[in-house]
This record gives structure tokens, sequence and C-alpha cells, in this order.
């Protein structure tokens, strides 16, 4: 008579169609999502994805620098150029799409989840509890930041190559052919161009061979197998200061040893989030003030039951390699490095460590499926009910969009962090109460943020509230900023000064506004309009040209163009620029009746047109 295990046997190509058909469904919300956060830079508005470049280029790009756009002594530090080519292939694939780039994001979930699942049954040689294990992680709660969120992408990317430079690295060890191991290797070079989490794949390679393979060979060919990955190292941080001129994440010196104290505190805050996932957001996490606090402590002792649970499973070599292989991996997250990034914790950081989680998983099943595998069964598919209808809610209430994660974190989690992001999404909606109260509250949770000062200063400017704004502006002055965000200083300070007609100032602060973000077409639309105004029109025909040519679509600049060509006494450069205007636009913004003049009368009728706006 056959077992409970083997009437339910899967079939080889089962696993596979469960998974990507559970995925697919608790992502559907994310379909209808649009980009967030990082993907307005990174993304949407980066012109290096929406432009051509050569193929070459993109690996001499650093993640977040556009060098056209950004000052010299800019530098973020970070080096993912695989990530930002794949984005530029989205847009071939799908235009500027958010739908289609999540799309991809999923399309690379799901391919992880399946190349885990082979992972896990080579090493594990079960393929009921492979399949479990990676399940599991496919429809995991955590994993949707990674996932739902566009410029997490990078997280995917590299797990993905990692484990296939494994996989392969192990396949050629235990005897493959020698494709397997330039296989692994290949898949080691497009891991570490994706993120640095590639290159852990040393470390995990030298605990492979100390607790995993089949085959003893000489202590001379282990070493001769690591000297290849070892070369790639090298050339990345190489490669890394010649495009980053850093080394590693520019960032703060000092504080090594509290870095080194809290590295417990940060595993088990890492480990909650794997095995307790409930409340899940995006955390902002930093170090407690206090070095006695009561999680600091709960860490210690997470770490020496860790400790006692190697020693005491140190026969169990899978469930060892796991756990030391999930520390490894882990070890670019705990902050010993350190980093300019908001938070000590994320769950999109978890995406790749999570894959040694998911094989130590199923040696905590073996034994519950041989003594009561109904029941082991049957609660695994509720564990797999809860991650998967907790997912579904996550991506359609906190990943689907701005306005959905913007609320969810300020009013839901109280994550203030977010207050100035939840302020400008109303600010947008011209809902100027909330959007102040928010301002204000995100100001004084955070004062050092100068992008709070700058966007609260444009709803002061919106409401009339100028010599308010310039107040504001003046708090943020000395407050660390990106070019882009001085940029919008110089602008909105211009702004105000406009709004007071003090036209000379306005002028002074719009040109260095373009001068430290040349790429926004609107601080050159708010030059012209302030050179219009003192009547140097030479000078406003010039830089709302350069705004036109980043704008070509802007139907307000063409007709603030046209305005200034009347006054000078260009009728019919003024036509030229009007008639490019979709005719349903004309009437909209008020520019039919400027153009019949301009054909009609000539200068004489166009020379009463208006004024440019600011």
């Amino acid at each position: 008579m056959k077992s409970f295990q083997d009437s339910i046997k899967l079939p080889p190509w089962r696993p596979f169609v469960i998974m990507g058909l559970l995925v697919a469904l608790v992502y559907i919300p994310t379909f209808s999502g649009g980009f967030m956060l990082d993907d307005h830079a990174l993304i949407k508005n980066n012109p290096y994805i929406k432009d051509p470049h050569s193929l070459i280029s993109y690996f001499g790009q650093e993640d977040g620098i556009v060098q056209s756009e950004n000052r010299p002594d800019e530098h973020t530090g970070y080096y993912r150029p695989l990530a930002n080519l794949t984005y530029r292939l989205d847009y071939k694939l799908w235009g500027m799409k958010p739908q289609g780039f999540r799309a991809t994001n999923l399309i690379l979930h799901v391919l992880t989840s399946f190349l885990l699942y082979s992972f896990i049954l080579l090493l594990a040689h079960d393929r009921q509890t492979a399949f479990w294990a990676s399940l599991l992680y496919a429809v995991h709660p955590v994993n949707t930041e990674a996932v739902s969120w566009v410029s997490g992408r990078n997280n995917m990317l590299v797990t993905l190559f990692f484990l296939s430079a494994l996989y392969f690295y192990i396949k050629r060890w235990e005897g493959a052919g020698r494709l397997s191991f330039m296989a692994s290797v290949l898949f080691c070079v497009l891991a570490m161009l994706s993120k640095e989490f590639g290159l852990v794949i040393l470390p995990c390679i030298f605990l492979y061979h100390r607790f995993l393979t089949q085959r003893k060979g000489h202590v001379r060919d282990e070493i001769m197998s690591y000297l290849p990955f070892l070369l790639l190292g090298i050339g990345y941080f190489v490669l890394r200061k010649i495009v980053t001129g850093w080394w590693l994440t520019p960032s703060e010196p000092g504080g090594l040893w509290e870095r080194i104290y809290f590295i417990p505190y940060l595993i088990a805050w890492n480990l909650k989030l794997v095995f307790f996932p409930y409340n899940l957001h995006n955390f902002i996490i930093h170090y407690p003030s206090d070095y006695a606090n009561w999680q600091v402590l709960a860490g210690f002792l997470c770490v020496a039951l860790l400790s006692l649970f190697v020693w005491r499973m140190w026969k169990n070599r899978l469930a060892t390699f796991s756990v030391l292989s999930f520390h490894v991996a882990l070890f670019p997250i705990l902050n010993i490095v350190h980093t300019s990034a908001v938070t000590l914790v994320s769950m999109r950081w978890l995406y790749f460590p999570m894959i040694f989680v998911s094989l130590g998983v199923t040696q905590a099943m073996k034994k519950p499926m041989k003594i009561n595998p109904m029941l082991t069964m049957t609660l695994l598919c509720l564990i797999v009910v809860y991650s998967g209808a907790y997912s579904y809610v996550l991506n359609r209430c906190l990943w689907k969009d701005e306005a959905s994660f913007f609320r969810q974190e300020v009013v839901r989690f109280h994550n203030f962090f977010h207050a100035g992001g939840l302020a400008e999404n109303l600010l947008e909606k011209k809902d100027y109460l909330h959007a102040e109260r928010y301002f204000q509250m995100a100001i004084e949770k955070y004062p050092k943020v100068g992008k709070n000062y700058v966007n609260y200063s444009a709803l002061l400017v919106d409401t009339g509230r100028p010599q308010a704004a310039l107040s504001v502006l003046n708090k943020a002055k000395s407050l660390p900023m990106t070019s882009k965000e001085r940029g919008e200083w110089y602008n909105n300070t211009g702004t105000a000064y406009f709004h007071l007609m003090e036209y000379e100032e306005a002028v002074r602060y719009f040109k260095e506004a373009v001068d430290f973000w040349p790429g926004e077409f609107q601080f050159w639309s708010n030059l012209g309009a302030g050179y219009g105004s003192l009547g140097d029109y030479t000078n406003s025909a010039s830089a709302l040209e350069r705004g036109l040519n980043l704008a070509s679509d802007s139907a307000q600049m063409r007709k603030d163009l046209a305005v200034v060509y009347c006054r000078m006494g260009h009728p019919a450069r003024a036509v030229s620029v009007l008639e490019k205007i979709p005719h349903e636009k004309l009437a909209e913004i008020g520019a039919k009746e400027l153009l019949d003049e301009a054909r009609e009368e000539g200068s004489k009728g166009c020379k009463n047109a208006g004024d440019v706006e600011s």
C-alpha cells in the first residue's frame, strides 16, 4: 500500500505551474500600480533610461547619477549598471508604463523562485520539501517590497544571478563539464554588476566545500576554483572605484565599535521579519539610544540561541550550511561597512539572504513529514495561505501607488519620514490645508531634510505667501541637498521673489537653479519669465527655447515663447511656435486669439497679447 507522501508525489512540472499561478494571483494588484519613490529619479525622470546610449556606457554610470545633470563632485557610491540596463530594455519594450516595469519584476521573481526550487533540490534531494520551501519564498510577504517596487529590482537580479552562479559551480564540482564552471563565472559577473551582494559568492563557496561537497578533491584544486571569483571581486572594486570614485559607499567615518555592538540587534530584527511577518511596511529603523535596551539584549539572546543551534546541529551539514550562509548573506546589510541608507532594516534587503532560510526550512520539515505528513501538509498550507493573503493585501494597499503608500506609512504606521511625501502628494491635488499640516509635521520630525522645506515653500507661494516662503527657504539654505534639490531651492526662491515683483533677484536665483539642474524645463521657463518681466526679451527667448528643447510638448511654454517673439517683433516665429500646439490645447490655454492676431495683424496685434507666466 502506498504511503501518504507517495500518494501526493508531485510530477516534475507541477511545482513550477503551482508556484507560477500563485505568484501571479498574489501580485495581481501591482499591475495597476504606478512609479513610486526612487522610481521617479532612477527611471521615470532619468534621461539615461529614455535616451539611447551605447551598451558599454551603462557600465561607466554610477547608480542615480546622470553625468549631464549632476555636478562632478556628487556621488551616491552605488554601482549597479545591470539594473539600469534592464530599465532601458523595459523602456524599449513597454515605453514609460509602470505596469510594464512591474511585469518584468514579477517575471524575475517567478524565475528566481523556480531556480530556488532547483537549487534546493540539488542539495536536499527531496522534491516535496524543496517545493514547499520555494513556494513559501515565492509568496512570502517580506519579498513584496523587492518585487512590487520597481527600484527594488537590483535585489532580484543579484539573487537570480547569484543562485545561478552557485548552482553551476556545485554542478561542476560534483562532476559536470567545464561549461558549468564557465556559466558559474559568467553569472557571478552579472550578480556583482547587479548589486554588491554578489561579492559574497566566495565565502558561500568556501562553506559549501566545508559542509556539503560529496567529492573531496585536492586542496590545490579547491583553491584554484576560488581564483576566478577572487579576481572578479578585485576587478569589481577597481571598476567601482573608477566609476564612482569610492571603494565603498561614501559615508561618515567612525562608530565602528558601536556598529559591531549592535550586530545582534539587527540580526534579530531581520529574523523577526522572516519568521514573524506582521505589520510589514517601509521601515525606517535606527540604532536604539540605550545600549541596554531590551531589544538589544533580545538580540544578544537570539544570537546565543543561534550559536547553540549550530553547535547542536553541526552534524546536519545542510542545516549548518544554511544558517552560516544566511549570516554571510546578511553581512552587507548589518551596517558593519557603513552605508548612506536612511534605515538599518529593510524588507527588500532580505530577498537575497532568504534563499538560505528556504534551504534551512527543508531540514526543519523532514522530521514532521515523516512523523505526521498530513498534519504537516495542513500546517504548511495554512502558512502559504496566510503569506499569500498578506502579500496580496500589501500589494493592494501599500505598494500599489504613492497615494496609498504615503497614507499607509504616515497615518497607519506613524512613519513620519514619509510625511513630506504625503504632503507633496496632497499639494499636487491642491489640498493645501492637509498638505501644510503634513509639511509642518515632516519639518518638525526631520529638521535636517532640506527637501521638505523646499516643497513647503512651493505651497506657501501657491497660497499667496511668498515672504513666508522665503523665510522657510532661508532655514534650509545650509542643509545638505542633491543637485536637483538645490536647484529646486534656487528656483523656489526665485519664484518667491518673482511674486514679490523683485524681478532682478528672481532672475539671479533662476540662473542658479538652471546651473544646478539644467535638465528641468520648468527652471528654464521661469528664467524666461524673469527676463521677460525685466524687458530683456532676447535672453527670455533664449531661456524659453532651452526649456522647449527639454519639453517640446509644453503648450504653456510655447505660448510664452510666442508672446516673447511678438514683443521682439517676430510674429512669423510666434506663428511657427503656436502652430505646433494641438488645436484643442490652443483654446484651453488661451492661445488661439494670439495665433490669429499673429497671423493677421503681424507684430502690431500681438505686442499686447499678454505676459510670460512664471
